[in-house]
């Protein structure tokens, strides 16, 4: 991303949560919408799953100081009314994999601790042990990397490693604020339930292929990643 509000060649990053002010928020606002954006293949329509995403997102953008003022402090939530990125933004940007560039776990709390995110009673977030959530902890190595244990079942504990600082802030962002195992993926499902919604959903989805075809949502065909950016 090399393009700023006046159109020069300035590097633009995502702002590392907590935010400095309304204007630090839009600016991660709107990188996660793009970043949301290219999560497809390109040459692929713009899905109706992904655009309902960025529409939840929205209702969830920052919020300017009463008055009307971009100001210096911590923007909050239009939606929540709590500091931004509120829970839901936070947990779709880190699920979702937004480059966030915090420097360290303990960078990571703050943010994790607005969205209403604490550790467990007894958990703690140091330069050298992280003890976030029942069943897992990590210890940071004498070479700068991390070990991390989780308990997977009867005392049984599986060994991850991360190599560094960053790699491990990403790793507590995303244990702690992830928005995985929604119903129905993973859950056993009513018949009857499913059946209810079906053909109204099949109906929409076919409403749906139309809309794509129009050119405001057209143009972003292109967008995405390619073979070529595979890693």
């Amino acid at each position: 991303m090399r393009r700023d509000g006046q159109g020069s060649d300035s590097v633009v990053r995502v702002p590392v949560p907590p935010l400095e002010g309304y204007e630090s928020g839009r600016l991660f606002h709107r990188l996660l919408l793009l970043f949301l954006r290219d999560l497809k293949e390109a040459g692929e329509p713009v899905g109706r799953h992904q655009y309902l995403l960025g529409a939840v997102v929205e209702l969830h953008r920052p919020a300017r100081a009463e008055g009307g003022g971009a100001g210096s402090t911590q923007p909050r939530c239009a939606s929540c009314r709590t500091p931004y990125p509120c829970r839901t933004v936070l947990g779709v940007a880190v699920s979702a994999g937004l480059p966030i560039p915090w420097g360290s776990p303990a960078a990571v709390v703050p943010a994790l601790r607005d969205a209403g995110l604490a550790p467990r009673p007894g958990g703690e977030v140091t330069t050298e042990h992280v003890s976030w959530a029942q069943g897992w902890g990590a210890r940071r190595t004498a070479q700068g990397s991390w070990e991390i244990g989780i308990e997977i079942d009867r005392g049984e504990v599986e060994i991850l490693s991360r190599p560094d600082d960053a790699a491990m802030a990403r790793y507590l962002a995303a244990a702690a604020a992830a928005l995985g195992g929604p119903y129905p993926y993973g859950w056993t499902e009513d018949a009857a339930e499913a059946a209810a919604v079906r053909p109204a959903a099949h109906s929409q989805a076919a409403d749906w292929r139309q809309h794509a075809r129009l050119p405001y949502l057209d143009v972003h065909r292109q967008y995405g990643a390619t073979p070529d950016d595979s890693p």
